[in-house]
């Protein structure tokens, strides 16, 4: 069998298992077997595979029709036009969080910081943290999860983008290591904490349930973790340090009104499809 009827049987056999986006899914598990890009399948549509890369591609078909997730069958994921391993226990970095990691880069290139010192806070993969690193000249990064599953493919990945003299991966909760070691220089804390509902976590794509729940579940409103940071960032921000953090969709408004006389400057960005997406705000100490 070659890769055109291939890629057409297992296009017609995701469409009927009810997959959202069956050609891509079927394109990415073969190009990645193959180890080749995408774009190359389609001038190779007459390459015969062999009966080797058939089984091991079936295999592939088969655990997607259960609905794990693709980057966890290949094992990896883009972001930031940068290649990061994943796992089950961890969570799969969305094209969506790039718009909090960009916002990070602007405001460092606006304001010329130099030698940034940041946090992101439930680093996962570690995608945040080491594309901040690779992207702000000069800055030191620290990604911390409580995690021991998502500190070890963190490091994993650090040590595959050669920036271990910038990135500090630590296994902790929030901010508390830092508040215990007195550390209160940091510039920028950076955080994608997990923000869904309660109410919510029931509905969620099959694909999505097979990611870690700690990672997602917000508490009753999808705010606990906002609640959470934002004081403990008080202590550890130096003055006109500033937060970052992405936000659900309709939660701009309340997780602004977490922050009290101590900030200043708040700020709601949306995201490409026009969603609230990245709140923003100086510390003033």
């Amino acid at each position: 069998m070659n890769i055109k009827e291939l890629l057409s049987k297992t296009d017609n056999f995701f469409n009927k298992v009810g997959l959202d986006s069956p050609r891509l899914d079927a394109e990415v598990l073969l190009a990645d077997l193959l180890d080749m890009e995408r774009i190359k399948l389609y001038v190779n549509f007459d390459y015969p595979l062999s009966s080797q890369e058939l089984k091991e591609y079936r295999e592939r078909v088969k655990q997607r029709a259960k609905r794990i997730p693709v980057a966890y069958i290949t094992g990896k994921k883009e972001f930031m036009s940068m290649k990061f391993y994943v796992e089950p226990g961890v969570l799969i970095p969305r094209p969506e969080t790039e718009l909090l990691v960009e916002k990070v880069i602007d405001f460092c290139k606006e304001n010329k910081l130099k030698s940034a010192n940041i946090v992101d806070i439930g680093t996962g993969s570690g995608a945040v943290a080491i594309s901040l690193a690779k992207y702000v000249k000069d800055a030191c990064t620290v990604g911390v999860d409580i995690s021991q599953k998502s500190v070890e493919v963190a490091r994993k990945n650090l040590a595959e983008h050669s920036l271990e003299e910038r990135v500090s991966i630590v296994r902790g909760s929030l901010l508390e290591q830092f508040i215990k070691r007195d550390i209160n220089n940091v510039d920028i804390i950076v955080s994608n904490p997990p923000y869904i509902k309660d109410e919510d976590m029931a509905s969620l794509p099959p694909e999505v349930k097979k990611e870690p729940t700690s990672a997602l579940a917000g508490g009753k409103e999808g705010l606990d973790y906002y609640k959470k940071i934002i004081p403990q960032a008080e202590k550890v921000l130096k003055k006109d340090g500033h937060i970052f953090f992405e936000i659900g969709d309709g939660q701009a408004e309340d997780v602004l009104s977490f922050f009290g006389e101590r900030w200043e400057e708040e700020k709601m960005y949306k995201d490409y499809s026009g969603r609230e997406r990245i709140i923003s705000a100086r510390f003033v100490g």
